[in-house]
């Protein structure tokens, strides 16, 4: 039998809609962040700049500018959901988070102690339109609604409520 064009292109597209969660950890968060940031061969067009701390929200001056390919990040944008809905805050029904806080996923674990890791994810969640820039009267940035509790692929009562929600995670074919 040769090689069959259909069947091929049938299991990319079954490949393509299905989804994987991730736990949230430092690997996860700086791969999918590296893997999403412009280079100095992105396009023009698909480069989004993304600010955590605007002057405009109260603070001295805005923070460093990160510069996303929108495309990549797009792809990207349910991993860094899944990842988001893993903290502490989302679990515990608040949509505000800061940085002191967003080291605890929801079992009460530190995913990580590294503030630049914090940043990373907040900037992929921000350029995922998935979190509102930092406010310096609160020093507290606010999640979108769209952020919703997700538990890790490791946690005991992951098969159980991915049977529940596996459908809000994948696309319709």
């Amino acid at each position: 039998m040769g090689f069959n064009l259909n069947k091929a292109k049938a299991a990319k597209e079954e490949i393509l809609k299905s989804f994987t969660p991730l736990e949230l950890n430092e690997g996860n968060v700086q791969a999918i962040f590296n893997r999403c940031l412009a280079t100095k061969d992105t396009p023009n067009a698909d480069v989004q700049l993304t600010i955590l701390f605007e002057k405009v929200m109260g603070y001295d001056e805005d923070s460093k500018p990160m510069a996303f390919r929108k495309s990549t990040v797009e792809q990207n944008k349910k991993n860094v959901l899944y990842l988001m809905g893993q903290l502490n805050s989302v679990h515990q029904g608040s949509r505000a988070i800061t940085a002191k806080e967003s080291i605890y996923r929801y079992d009460g674990k530190k995913w990580t102690t590294e503030t630049v890791t914090i940043m990373q994810l907040y900037h992929l969640a921000k350029t995922a339109d998935c979190m509102a820039p930092f406010v310096k009267q609160s020093n507290r940035a606010m999640t979108e609604p769209i952020v919703t509790p997700t538990l890790s692929p490791k946690d005991p009562e992951f098969p159980a409520w991915w049977e529940a929600h596996k459908s809000e995670w994948e696309d319709k074919a």
